[in-house]
């Protein structure tokens, strides 16, 4: 039976995987770097801030920190679904467009493995990108126009497999492969519409990312009398050096009834292919590391904060961009009536708020973007199990409107399903 149970897990992963290669975004900053970075974690953590580190509870699936893993009782395994919906505006000193998007956003398990091992494995998206741009430029001296387009769609995503121990009854520790797999393709086109004898030139990149990062995670849990605990956990992503396969293409359009001599010999056809090559991008993905507390009352209150810092300074730049250090600070709360209580459903509800403020990676126009907003979000447990539906609310804003920026403003509701099963039980008769 246990064995059809992880096969048909292992099925989903397949079978559910080309559903992440929609891209959920359409932000023009991702047209720079790996794109959009996915907020981490599942809607309990998302409804609290995006905080996990110092999360230790045998009632979720936390991959923020692979020492949580040990938190799960000996007998217990959970599989978590989840999707969410987006919602984006974008406004600059003259314009505003909006647009909304919903895909899937995670499939993750976790089980113990005994009284003092963890283990979980998922995929859990990493980045994206997505937008549809038109620059017009024109000389009003000469009489020209040149249109440029942009436009991008793709994504990588997280395979993970993590596992933990715990050590003295207290301290936990763990680590976790992430893979990161995907294509990210860009593409680009100018051309003239004020004068058809002109050229028109055309790219297409495609970006080919295979990458292992390793993650380690400790946390310390200490419980005074069994009516107040104080968590603290941290993590540490190992840099990974990155060689990845990008394909470019260009392709020059010229004016159909005519050829177009280059330096006095070489004749361009109407339609010919300059450049069509395979090279390796090399760069780094830096070292991660992420701090976080927790405290509060057992089964009934925890308050919670992260801090993270991830030097991408080198990574990536361009004509009017680089990546940077990026920093982020994450405040959540999580608050459960009575969760033994036998009437009165809200009593075993768990409500959940929070917040953060984070300098994004990247730095565009010499400003570095800014991305902050609050979160809330309810659990809603089902009766006699620990499965349960968990919705989180995100509201946020990241650019500005000066400088030349455009200004985003979000919203994400985050949907998934905790289930909750008992495996390796021995039973009494058969």
């Amino acid at each position: 039976m246990h064995k059809r149970k992880y096969s048909l897990f292992i099925a989903a992963l397949f079978i559910t995987f080309p559903l992440f290669s929609q891209f959920n975004t359409y932000s023009p900053y991702t047209r720079f770097g790996l794109g959009d970075l996915a907020k981490q974690g599942v809607s309990q953590n998302q409804a609290m801030g995006g905080t996990g580190l110092a999360i230790h509870e045998n009632n979720r699936v936390n991959y923020l920190n692979p020492a949580s893993f040990a938190a799960l009782d000996s007998t217990t395994v959970y599989f978590d679904f989840g999707a969410n919906a987006f919602f984006n505006e974008y406004k600059t000193t003259q314009h505003s467009n909006s647009w909304w998007n919903m895909n899937l956003h995670h499939v993750v398990f976790a089980t113990s493995m005994g009284k003092y091992l963890g283990l979980s494995a998922g995929i859990v998206p990493y980045s994206s990108i997505g937008y549809n741009i038109k620059q017009e430029f024109n000389d009003f001296i000469n009489g020209e126009a040149m249109d440029s387009y942009y436009q991008g769609d793709g994504g990588i995503m997280n395979f993970y497999v993590g596992t933990s121990v715990k050590l003295l009854e207290r301290i936990s520790v763990g680590v976790t492969m992430n893979y990161l797999m995907g294509r990210l393709t860009r593409e680009r086109q100018v051309n003239f519409p004020m004068n058809s004898n002109y050229a028109s030139a055309s790219s297409i990149e495609n970006f080919d990312l295979r990458q292992p990062v390793f993650s380690l995670g400790i946390q310390y849990r200490e419980t005074i009398k069994d009516k107040f605990f104080v968590t603290v956990g941290g993590v540490y992503d190992i840099k990974a050096n990155v060689n990845a396969d990008v394909k470019y293409k260009l392709t020059n359009n010229i004016y159909p009834f005519d050829t177009l001599s280059m330096h006095g010999s070489e004749l361009i056809r109407p339609k010919y292919v300059i450049d069509n090559d395979t090279t390796l991008a090399h760069f780094a993905i830096p070292q991660k590391a992420g701090l976080g507390i927790a405290v509060g009352l057992p089964n009934k209150l925890t308050l919670t904060a992260d801090y993270y810092v991830q030097d991408w300074t080198g990574s990536f730049t361009g004509e009017n961009f680089k990546s940077t250090k990026a920093t982020s600070l994450n405040l959540g709360a999580e608050y459960t009536p009575n969760s033994e209580a036998l009437r009165g459903y809200h009593k075993l509800m768990t409500y959940r708020v929070g917040g953060y403020l984070s300098n994004y990676y990247l730095e565009v126009n010499n400003v570095q973007l800014e991305d902050y907003g609050i979160t809330f979000g309810v659990g809603l447990p089902v009766r006699t199990m620990k499965s349960s539906i968990n919705i989180a609310f995100t509201m946020g804003t990241r650019g500005t409107t000066e400088y030349n920026l455009v200004k985003e403003n979000y919203g994400i509701i985050t949907f998934n399903v905790t289930l909750h099963d008992l495996w390796f039980r021995k039973r009494r008769f058969e």
